[in-house]
């Protein structure tokens, strides 16, 4: 079949489709005109709509503009099915962002490693990825100031948390035998793999990321690299000693920052960063007013957005979604209090 004609086909099938939708619409529009059981509030069906569902260009039970933007979500939706996803991520989180990535997206995930967190930052806001990676809440350490102080200097806001486990495997081609006589291991993964590394008694490469070491690793039978199982399937790598972090129950939850506004849940934290003006009692002014919304404060921190700053900051984590009466007359209010706020994102709650 030559490639015009699976075009027209291809245009056909997409046709019958729309025509289709907007057939459903239109009996469910339909619907609504029949008396209910009990009681006939609802106006009978318009006794006019006689022409054959098939043959009219437009739904005559509802506006044509109304279908005409259903269609549009629609054909926009299905474009977006298969098409990859380009997150970026600091180099140092490589191995947590490869997990994460593959863990929401799958085959999809097309990780792109950046020099640091404002790096990855910049990539989202000019346009050149779809979201990026960041860490945002490490076990045993808590939230993550680098990227709360980055955050807080873009335009661009946290819509979804995604959890990735901070394990490490050491990952080889899988015809290798025995255990390979050189590693390969990312500068920021070698502090997290040293006791391995010396029981090993291996030969130890260090390299600027474990994308690098997969793919060194995925050339020569006689390495290894240290990542994630998921990082080492794309350069056709199996794990070969599984569990090589000094603590490989540790999770990380990423911050996905870009992309589209989060969807009501039901669990939805709000996470900002205010300023309150100095003296004393400024910040308990600031939480009491989120107490008169009757607002829940999930965590609060104190920081300092740049090293040289001498204004002390608060991050905030307020449950409630940032659509929410009591989250918006809050942050109305506030804004008043407070020298500066900056809302930095709103999720799902983490599990």
């Amino acid at each position: 079949m030559t490639q015009p004609r699976d075009s027209e086909d291809l245009r056909a099938a997409l046709l019958r489709i729309d025509r289709q939708i907007a057939k459903l619409v239109d009996e469910r529009a339909g619907l609504l005109h029949h008396p209910p059981v009990q009681g006939a509030s609802i106006p009978p069906r318009d006794p006019t709509t006689t022409a054959r569902d098939d043959e009219r260009p437009a739904p005559r039970l509802v506006q044509p503009r109304a279908v005409d933007r259903v269609l549009e979500a629609v054909r926009r939706a299905c474009a977006e099915v298969g098409e990859p996803i380009r997150v970026a991520f600091p180099a140092a989180w490589g191995g947590e962002a490869w997990a994460a990535a593959a863990a929401r997206w799958g085959e999809r995930a097309r990780p792109i490693e950046s020099a640091s967190i404002d790096a990855a930052l910049d990539a989202v806001q000019r346009g050149h990825v779809d979201g990026a990676l960041l860490p945002f809440l490490v076990a045993d350490e808590g939230y993550h100031r680098p990227s709360l102080r980055a955050l807080a200097h873009a335009e661009a806001r946290i819509t979804e948390c995604v959890s990735a486990p901070a394990s490490r495997d050491a990952m080889a081609l899988a015809d290798v035998g025995s255990l390979p006589h050189t590693v390969f291991v990312a500068q920021a993964d070698r502090p997290r793999v040293a006791e391995w590394l010396v029981s090993a008694s291996v030969r130890v490469v260090e390299v600027s990321s474990s994308e690098e070491a997969c793919g060194l690793a995925s050339r020569d039978r006689g390495t290894c690299a240290v990542a994630t199982p998921s990082h080492g399937e794309r350069h056709g790598l199996v794990s070969h000693v599984v569990g090589v972090a000094s603590d490989p129950t540790r999770r990380v939850h990423l911050a996905l920052v870009g992309g589209r506004p989060p969807s009501r849940t039901g669990r939805d934290p709000v996470a900002v960063v205010l300023t309150p003006h100095e003296g004393p009692g400024a910040l308990a002014e600031v939480l009491r007013i989120l107490a008169d919304e009757r607002l829940n404060v999930a965590a609060i921190e104190s920081m300092r957005i740049a090293a040289e700053a001498e204004d002390a900051h608060v991050f905030l984590v307020i449950e409630g979604h940032v659509t929410d009466r009591g989250i918006v007359l809050a942050f109305e209010r506030l804004r008043k209090l407070v020298r500066g706020l900056k809302l930095i994102g709103g999720y799902a709650a983490l599990g």
